[in-house]
């Protein structure tokens, strides 16, 4: 139900931004605007970036096959991290265009701008609120003592919430633009206002990339020596080696590890062992552990004893 809600979102925002598109770009052509046209591109490119966002939903939600035995759980991050890169150039442009045009002011026809920037507005708000809708996921976990909930967020969805999120801002500089225009002819308010929104979307796209970046590296992010620690903490285990921990999504955390036992044990014994670990490494969000247990002769510090 969570996924087809999201696909759901995703395909209004991209019908509703792609009607934006050809408004503007009508606009712009009749009013000469070329601030119009060129937000109408950059809606453009924000409607390419919704369907990367959509098409990693789909796959995201496709089960795992002999070819793909993960599934798709990385397009998530996938998606996130080409919209975030695409998201932060665009942004970028815009920065630099914006500076330029405080040092070299351009003539803006005020009225038509004003009234399809605040359709754009609008447009792009009720985008922006959809997406922020769904960018957080709720779990619900069932212990015996304790009903935990837990809060994920889904980086592939918010990379689409700040896309149209910039979108909103900018449409809001340039309707406050043009009625300062309008009014005061004060052309330079919309550059500023441009200029200040543009690094704020940076700053939020580039901690998506960050993520994304990461996941996709699968590097572990997260304090390892904790981990090592509570598995350490089994009073069988006498050492860990080849500690893995990463996250494919935002929803999920993997980890696995060898570990040394102090004493040679039956395998019921053994899974009692596991079953300890697990328990204390879910309890800590990690969703997926694979663990192989070894005898001393895997012992890193006895083996090197043995050699002298």
């Amino acid at each position: 139900m969570e996924h087809s809600q999201k696909e759901s979102v995703l395909k209004k925002v991209i019908l509703l931004n792609i009607t934006l598109v050809i408004a503007e770009i009508i606009a712009g052509i009749y009013s000469g605007s070329m601030a119009l046209l060129a937000d109408a591109f950059h809606n453009l490119g924000d409607v390419l970036a919704l369907f990367i966002s959509l098409v990693a939903i789909i796959f995201g939600a496709k089960k795992a096959t002999d070819s793909m035995t993960f599934g798709y759980i990385k397009a998530e991050m996938m998606a996130a991290f080409i919209n975030s890169i695409f998201l932060v150039a665009t942004m970028i442009f815009i920065l630099v265009e914006s500076i330029g045009r405080i040092f070299n002011p351009s003539e803006i026809d005020a009225p038509i701008v004003i009234i399809v920037s605040l359709i754009a507005l609008a447009i792009n708000g009720f985008s922006t609120f959809l997406l922020s809708q769904n960018k957080i996921e709720h779990h619900h976990h069932h212990d015996e003592d304790e009903h935990h909930h837990e809060h994920h967020e889904d980086v592939n969805i918010k990379s689409a919430y700040l896309h149209m999120l910039g979108d909103a801002v900018i449409s809001f500089s340039v309707a406050v633009g043009g009625v300062i225009i309008y009014l005061f002819g004060v052309v330079v308010v919309d550059s500023i206002l441009s200029v200040v929104f543009s690094i704020y979307i940076i700053k939020e796209a580039l901690s998506v990339l960050k993520k994304s970046f990461y996941s996709l590296m699968d590097s572990n992010i997260d304090d390892i020596k904790e981990v090592e620690n509570l598995i350490l903490s089994s009073s069988e285990v006498l050492s860990v080696h080849d500690l893995h921990l990463y996250r494919p999504n935002s929803k999920e955390y993997y980890g696995s590890a060898h570990i040394v036992l102090r004493d040679d044990l039956l395998l019921s014994q053994v899974e009692i062992v596991l079953e300890g670990i697990r328990a204390g490494l879910c309890k800590k969000g990690i969703t997926h552990f694979i663990i192989q247990p070894e005898s001393l002769k895997y012992d890193l510090k006895s083996t090197c004893c043995l050699t002298h």
